[in-house]
């Protein structure tokens, strides 16, 4: 089985939510096993298993449909996670992936340990009793001040200063986005109010960072994506942004939009409706309209449009799936649907319905093949064969 993420955690978690509670270690027993076979496969025959996946776990978890990934407030969820963790630990070699550091941590506390009141390192240690994500940033932050001490400060700043991963993203969406029209503290204000109102902002933005750690070969550390990769910082200000647009603030909306594409290249109205797990890789020149909708795990390159074909003003942008693939400089324009697990080669022109689980390629794109593997975005295998 191939080393274990904090992905494929949450999905295995999620998997089982479903089953009853005395199925639940059986059924996580059958999926560890069909990953590890799916990993012998893919290293005998150099592909993905056309059941089970990539041989990670969570490439044999996620098969739809899958629940809304619960929040950690929930015990039930909270269970999962805690079985899911207990059965990694029974089994051999588990100690060699990159969750083994996590396995000690108690899921099955509280979360609500996170109130107000206690001194900032107490604080600090029940947080990470709940947040893993947030406590590897902060452990690798430590060394990255360690082995570049000039980067000490911003460090510091923008990251260990912070309690908790959502104060941190509202001090780096503040400090990105402010100009001479409009300061940092206001800024700050109301990016803490948004996480603070949503914790599934949060949420999002913990899947979309585990989701460039997974699939990019150019990270290597969750800190990476928080500090330097502006597709992820750019989702995350597109994230408050939707959230001011539900609110009925279309103004100051309007200025994040702005703001985020004069910062970071990348145009997402405030309208559109984005998932979680979605990694926007080199993010340059992305346009994203305002009727779009793109689903969960969703994998796009730089120069991607997700566009109209017209001045009407309805429901006009496509409806990105799930799992879909969106190769560099491709266009995808008009009311269109692109089915789940689906591929769009690079510089295609989309005008038409994409099925599931298909490949399509050329200017006007057509089908050109099958998706070539069970979750393109995952894997993020661009080529196409006979």
């Amino acid at each position: 089985m191939r080393q274990i993420t904090h992905g494929d955690l949450c999905t295995a978690a999620r998997a089982i939510l479903s089953v009853q509670p005395a199925a639940r270690d059986a059924a996580l027993q059958r999926m560890l096993e069909q990953a590890q076979a799916a990993d012998a496969y893919r290293a005998r025959f150099g592909r993905a298993h056309p059941r089970w996946g990539n041989g990670s776990l969570m490439g044999v978890a996620c098969q739809p449909p899958l629940p809304a990934e619960p929040f950690l407030s929930d015990p039930e969820y909270l269970d999962c996670l805690a079985r899911v963790l207990a059965m990694l630990r029974r089994r051999r070699g588990a100690c060699g992936n990159r969750l083994s550091r996590y396995v000690g941590f108690d899921y099955a506390r509280n979360p609500r340990v996170r109130a107000m009141g206690g001194m900032m390192a107490e604080k600090r240690a029940k947080i990470a009793a709940v947040d893993p994500v947030w406590t590897r940033i902060c452990d690798e932050a430590r060394k990255a001040v360690h082995d570049e001490p000039l980067l000490g400060g911003l460090i510091h700043s923008g990251l260990l200063h912070h309690a908790s991963f959502e104060r941190a993203l509202a001090y780096r969406f503040s400090l990105k986005l402010a100009s001479g029209e409009m300061s940092e503290q206001i800024l700050r204000e109301f990016a803490d109010e948004a996480y603070a109102d949503e914790p599934d902002l949060g949420q999002a933005a913990r899947a979309d960072l585990v989701a460039v750690h997974d699939r990019d070969p150019a990270c290597h550390r969750y800190v990476q994506p928080v500090l330097f990769f502006k597709g992820f910082q750019a989702l995350q200000a597109y994230r408050v942004g939707h959230w001011l647009w539900r609110k009925g603030r279309h103004d100051m909306a309007y200025f994040v939009q702005m703001r985020t594409s004069e910062a970071f290249g990348v145009d997402i109205h405030p309208a559109a409706r984005i998932g979680r797990g979605v990694m926007i890789d080199h993010a340059h020149s992305i346009v994203i309209g305002e009727t779009a909708v793109v689903g969960d795990n969703v994998s796009m390159l730089h120069s991607v449009t997700l566009g109209g074909t017209g001045k009407q003003e309805q429901d006009r942008h496509p409806k990105i799936g799930n799992g879909v693939l969106i190769g560099a400089g491709a266009k995808v324009l008009g009311n269109i649907r692109v089915g789940d697990n689906s591929r769009i080669a690079a510089g295609s022109v989309v005008l038409e319905d994409v099925p599931e689980c298909k490949t399509v390629a050329g200017v006007p794109a057509h089908i050109v093949g099958e998706a070539g593997c069970e979750h393109p975005a995952t894997e993020m295998d661009q080529l196409i064969r006979e």
